[in-house]
């Protein structure tokens, strides 16, 4: 719990740091929120993010906050709610329909294209960023990966689906 707690300050000082220095949103990254069950998620996941955020919005007001917390598969569910964060960041392990139903109604979501299109680019790339918008055209939604870029990448298909992006 020491360590959590010392975890959480250091973020809290962190992102204050990078607001200072410019930045208009933040965004909490539990990489591992996933690996948590039960109590101990509420615990060691939602708990810290919602007094990150909420820290955030008192020494910041009208910052928004997205949280991402990776692989939470039905605790994505509420977890806007629950932690007062402005997005909810959803990975893919779950589809964009999923998140339409379930987590899209409690607000923003940022997501969810796997990663490895950027890689391997081509017409899946272009068909499941379309799949991705299309499905979450229902309610506000940030386009983004379902988590980070890889070193692998190709720079042209990251273009690729910011063109399918912007050109549908």
């Amino acid at each position: 719990e020491k360590i959590i707690e010392r975890l959480t300050e250091g973020t809290i000082d962190y992102l204050s740091k990078q607001v200072e220095a410019g930045a208009e949103v933040v965004k909490i990254f539990d990489s591992w929120a996933g690996s948590l069950k039960g109590e101990d998620f509420d615990k060691y996941a939602l708990e810290p993010a919602r007094i990150i955020t909420q820290e955030m919005k008192a020494r910041f007001p009208g910052l928004p906050v997205i949280a991402f917390p990776r692989q939470a598969g039905d605790k994505y569910v509420g977890f806007h709610k629950a932690t007062g964060a402005d997005c909810v960041a959803v990975d893919d392990s779950v589809t964009p329909e999923w998140i339409a139903e379930n987590v899209q109604p409690g607000g923003c979501v940022q997501g969810n294209l796997k990663n490895t299109h950027m890689v391997t680019g081509g017409q899946d790339l272009i068909d499941e960023t379309r799949h991705v918008v299309k499905a979450l055209s229902g309610g506000p939604h940030i386009f983004n990966l379902g988590h980070g870029i890889t070193p692998d990448a190709d720079p042209e298909n990251v273009q690729l689906m910011i063109d399918t992006i912007r050109n549908g």
